[in-house]
C-alpha cells in the first residue's frame, strides 16, 4: 500500500506594503505639527521683537477665533484712535487687532512695525496688557522645527495602519512573450509527450 504523500501548507505571501503611503502621511502630520506649534505660539503670545510704531485706544467692534491659527486666537475689529499723526497714516483707523483672548470695550494698544520680504514694512496692532511670552522667540522656533520629527514618526505610523486596512495591491500579470520555452517548468525546451494508453 503506496503511502499517502503529505501536502504540506502553501506558504504564506507576504503582505506588500505601500512605501508611498506611509511618506505621504509622514509629511502631512508633519506639516500638521508645525502649523499647530505656530498657532500655539501665537496664542501665548510669542514674537520676534519688533519696533513700536505708536501707541492707542481702541475701541473694540467684534471679536471672533481665527481658523488661520487653529482657533486659538482672536482677530478684534476696532476703531483706534492713535496717540499720534504718522505721515500717510491717520490719527483714526479702523485696524485688526490680534489677541489671544476675547476683547471687548475700550482696549489700550500698540502698533509694531517689522520689515517683510524685500524689505516692504509690515505692521500689526496687540493690546498693551497681553500676556507675558513664557519662552523667548528663538526657543519657540528650535521646538517647532524639532516638532517635525515626531509629526513624520507619527505620520509613518498612521500611514502604516491605514496600509493595513486597505486591500492588498493587485500584482502587475507577468508579459508571458520575455518568458523562454526552456525557462518554463515542465516543457524542457520540448513539448510535451502525451501518454498513449
Amino acid at each position: 500500500m503506496a503511502e499517502r504523500a503529505e501536502v504540506g501548507e502553501p506558504p504564506t505571501r507576504k503582505r506588500r506594503s505601500r512605501s508611498g503611503l506611509k511618506m505621504v502621511t509622514g509629511v502631512v502630520f508633519a506639516v500638521l505639527g508645525v502649523w499647530f506649534m505656530a498657532s500655539l505660539g501665537s496664542a501665548l503670545e510669542i514674537s520676534q521683537v519688533h519696533d513700536v510704531d505708536r501707541f492707542g485706544t481702541a475701541q473694540v467692534k467684534g471679536c471672533h477665533r481665527t481658523p488661520m491659527a487653529l482657533w486659538m486666537t482672536y482677530v478684534c475689529e476696532a476703531e483706534v484712535k492713535w496717540d499720534r499723526e504718522l505721515l500717510g497714516k491717520p490719527r483714526v483707523s479702523s485696524t485688526t487687532i490680534g489677541s489671544s483672548t476675547d476683547l471687548s470695550g475700550v482696549v489700550e494698544v500698540v502698533s509694531y512695525r517689522w520689515a517683510g520680504r524685500h524689505g516692504a514694512p509690515h505692521y500689526g496692532t496687540v493690546p498693551v496688557d497681553r500676556p507675558r511670552a513664557p519662552f523667548s522667540y528663538g526657543w519657540w522656533m528650535f521646538f517647532t522645527f524639532v516638532s517635525l520629527i515626531p509629526g513624520y514618526v507619527t505620520g509613518w505610523f498612521a500611514g502604516k495602519g491605514i496600509d493595513r486596512l486597505l486591500p492588498e495591491p493587485k500584482e502587475k500579470p507577468k508579459d508571458w512573450r520575455g518568458v523562454s520555452r526552456r525557462a518554463t517548468p515542465g516543457m524542457n525546451g520540448r513539448r510535451r509527450k502525451r501518454n498513449r494508453g
